[in-house]
């Protein structure tokens, strides 16, 4: 991967952040939703029962009169909490739980204030893009695996199989006496009660690596056990990638497996999905061609110029067949999403200089046109490839197994299984 611009890890960064989705956001999420639906970004079992655990307290504090903070806050709280004490157990970077937000803030900060509820539920002091809101969709009856009923995260209610992962969580013992993890985050919300100086339990009992095995069963239970056609979509792919230790080609092992099994459309499903996510790597291609183009001339650089580019002709024509293939597999799997026809429609009959111009259009603010020329945007940096943009996100969504490639979310969903499917992990 190129190194010619340096990017801070995620949970580092407060200003605006490069996107190269080209418009097409709506389309990758509908190929996510469509390969593995309902899962939204989960991919291990506490990030689900930290938020299922906050409604539970919030519910629990409002019904004795008491000025609760909303689910969000305590949810907020309860992971940098999780996260912390991870960190906190781990100094070496390349051994730490994968799973963790916050090292940066983490990192700066000490004294006993720096554990306290009223600082880490604030963004400053852990990360802007958390855990709870990639498992806000996945948590609800509404497109999700069913945990709880309703639109917003702070509004939702509890269904039971919700309350009972939520208890799961919150009825571990910690500490000394038989005091239970629910009874000390009350303490600890109301800022009565503080972290000890012995701090296992707490560890174990929070931490985003050690659900307990209630946890992982309802877990599974919801992701596999219900008799749902998007149920039996992540059954069929379960049973594709197994128990496999590391995550397996998609189209050599897991689609070859489907189609063995005369689960074609499942299959084809998978294929579009990957020619779509072919089709934004070779624009970012593109992009990146053009930003080393333009990257030494401070005026810009004149369309005519980039056509004549060997490099530059090469990314669009590798475009153009990214698209070709792309409209083919669609129309085998029968997906007519409209965003991604209708960008692949223009690029087909582009010649090259506007071909540059569609892309330049709609490569966020890295790039721009100005009199006939291609100039620096307003976020512009040299990209080294397709690798390099996709890791341009920020918050939990750079660190899920799906950002490692175009698995639309196969890879959360391998993770999440090895996760629930663990005994003894405590």
């Amino acid at each position: 991967m190129s190194s010619s611009w340096f990017s801070p890890a995620p949970s580092e960064v407060t200003t605006s952040r490069l996107s190269l989705d080209f418009g097409l956001r709506a389309a990758d999420l509908f190929f996510r939703e469509l390969v593995v639906p309902e899962l939204g970004r989960i991919w291990f079992a506490r990030q689900l029962s930290w938020p299922l655990a906050a409604l539970a307290l919030h519910e629990e504090l409002a019904s004795h009169g008491s000025n609760a903070p909303k689910p969000t806050a305590i949810c907020h709280g309860i992971e940098a909490l999780a996260c912390k004490l991870e960190y906190e157990a781990n100094s070496d970077r390349e051994t730490r739980s994968r799973r963790i937000l916050g090292n940066r803030a983490f990192g700066r900060e000490d004294g006993h204030e720096a554990w306290s509820f009223h600082r880490l539920r604030q963004a400053s002091y852990y990360v802007r893009n958390t855990h709870r809101q990639a498992a806000t969709r996945a948590v609800r009856v509404d497109g999700g695996l069913g945990f709880a009923r309703g639109s917003r995260f702070d509004l939702l209610e509890l269904e039971p199989v919700g309350r009972a992962l939520a208890n799961a969580f919150l009825n571990q013992n910690v500490g000394q006496g038989g005091t239970t993890l629910r009874k000390w985050i009350v303490g600890w919300l109301r800022d009565e009660k503080k972290l000890p100086s012995s701090r296992a339990s707490f560890r174990s009992a929070l931490s985003p690596e050690h659900a307990t095995d209630d946890e992982r069963a309802l877990v599974r239970s919801r992701l596999l056990g219900t008799s749902t056609p998007a149920s039996e979509k992540r059954q069929r792919l379960a049973q594709a990638v197994r128990s496999a230790a590391a995550m397996l080609d998609i189209e050599g092992t897991v689609v070859a497996w489907l189609q063995k099994r005369d689960h074609q459309e499942q299959a084809n499903e998978i294929l579009a999905a990957r020619a779509f996510g072919a089709v934004l790597d070779r624009a970012r291609d593109a992009v990146a061609r053009l930003t080393r183009a333009v990257e030494p001339a401070r005026g810009g650089v004149k369309v005519p110029t980039l056509v004549a580019d060997s490099g530059i002709k090469r990314a669009l024509k590798d475009l153009r067949s990214a698209t070709k293939s792309y409209v083919e597999r669609a129309n085998v799997a029968g997906v007519n999403e409209p965003t991604s026809r209708a960008f692949t429609g223009a690029v087909a009959v582009a010649d090259d200089a506007e071909a540059i111009r569609l892309v330049v259009r709609r490569a966020g603010e890295v790039l721009g046109l100005a009199d006939g020329a291609v100039v620096r945007g307003a976020l512009f940096r040299v990209i080294g490839g397709a690798d390099e943009a996709r890791d341009l996100e920020d918050g939990a969504a750079r660190i899920e197994p799906d950002r490692t490639g175009r698995t639309f979310r196969i890879a959360n969903l391998h993770a999440l299984l090895r996760d629930v499917d663990q005994r003894g992990a405590r």
